[in-house]
């Protein structure tokens, strides 16, 4: 797999209905080994890996896997890290549903 390591966004758009959220669709092609540094996520993050697979450490679970077709849920402001497992490199879509202009994703201190 040839990764990018720059996500694609697919779709922003606000929710009708729902003050101040919008949605996020952010297509990810990473590399072997590939490390996300801890992080938060300011709304609820859904990750549907395409190819490969993605270890995710979330602050007081236990880490977790997910391969292609599986899909992970990823709650708002939880500390965590996510890496690239298997040789071959990872694709992934993120659908995120979160208050409008906030990022995807927010370093935080190790």
């Amino acid at each position: 797999m040839s990764a990018s390591g720059d996500p694609t966004t697919l779709l922003t758009t606000e929710l009708q209905g729902i003050e101040g959220m919008e949605v996020n669709i952010v297509l990810f092609e990473e590399e072997p080994g590939k490390v996300f540094g801890r992080h938060i996520h300011p709304g609820n993050l859904f990750v549907y890996v395409l190819d490969g697979s993605l270890r995710v450490e979330i602050e007081g679970q236990e880490p977790r896997e997910a391969k292609a077709g599986e899909v992970i849920h990823e709650v708002p402001d939880k500390p965590m890290v996510a890496s690239v497992t298997g040789e071959e490199g990872v694709r992934f879509v993120v659908f995120q549903i979160g208050p409008i202009g906030e990022p995807i994703m927010v370093s935080q201190p190790e």
